[in-house]
């Protein structure tokens, strides 16, 4: 066998944000209080390292006017589902582009490509179904609502989200069989698959949800540094 042992050092950088984000998504659904209190230390600690966390203030006008404009005309609750609807997408565009560098970096271009990360999408989207499905819902005390979707919306999406990451896990089990596994990239989709099924496909509190992702960007934004085994002279 002609493969090569993975690297699994860069995997190793996904488990932490991972983990604060479900930590920050249980403690949401403990007390909405102290879910804050987390939101604001990850906030701090990105400001206090300095770390590369843009705000592309130009993007956000577009999703805000249309929300202004949704809720002045539909409600305060659509417009508050608009800007779910575009933070969802917003957060799935960003893991894909995440996947991609990894991959790339791995040396593993084939799996960078549009078709090779179709299924980023399908798990968010089956998330997605299901807050349609059981809307409307209250999200940091605003409402929130989707139209309603009939019941085998989110049984297809669920299903076809499935059929994908199987398909998926099953390619990486074979690299990972021949020594050909890109762990860094497979790492971060298996917790991006993961993340967002724990926040919008088996609980009903959306808040949690998007707690849980607001706080697994800013731990990508700042993360922790890694420990070295070099000695020093």
């Amino acid at each position: 066998m002609n493969g090569r042992f993975p690297n699994l050092a860069g995997a190793d950088a996904t488990l932490a944000p991972l983990l604060i984000a479900l930590a920050a998504g249980a403690a949401a659904l403990a007390s909405p209080a102290a879910s804050v209190l987390v939101l604001a230390a990850l906030t701090a600690r990105v400001l206090v390292r300095g770390a590369s966390f843009r705000v592309e203030v130009m993007s956000l006008v577009g999703p805000a006017f249309a929300s202004l404009m949704l809720g002045a005309f539909v409600g305060l609750a659509a417009g508050v589902g608009l800007l779910f609807v575009w933070r969802l997408i917003a957060d799935t565009r960003w893991s894909a582009r995440q996947a991609a560098r990894l991959a790339l970096t791995d040396g593993a271009p084939a799996e960078a490509t549009p078709r090779a990360l179709a299924h980023v999408w399908l798990t968010p989207l089956y998330g997605l179904a299901i807050v349609a499905y059981t809307a409307p819902h209250l999200i940091a005390g605003l409402p929130l609502d989707l139209p309603h979707v009939p019941i085998w919306v989110p049984l297809a999406g669920g299903g076809t989200a499935a059929v994908a990451f199987i398909d998926w896990a099953l390619k990486r089990a074979a690299d990972w069989r021949l020594g050909e596994l890109a762990a860094a990239p497979a790492a971060h989709l298996l917790a991006h698959h993961a993340l967002f099924l724990f926040a919008f496909g088996l609980t009903l509190d959306v808040s949690a949800g998007v707690v849980a992702l607001i706080a697994w960007r800013l731990a990508h934004a700042a993360p922790a540094p890694q420990a070295s085994f070099t000695a020093v002279p």
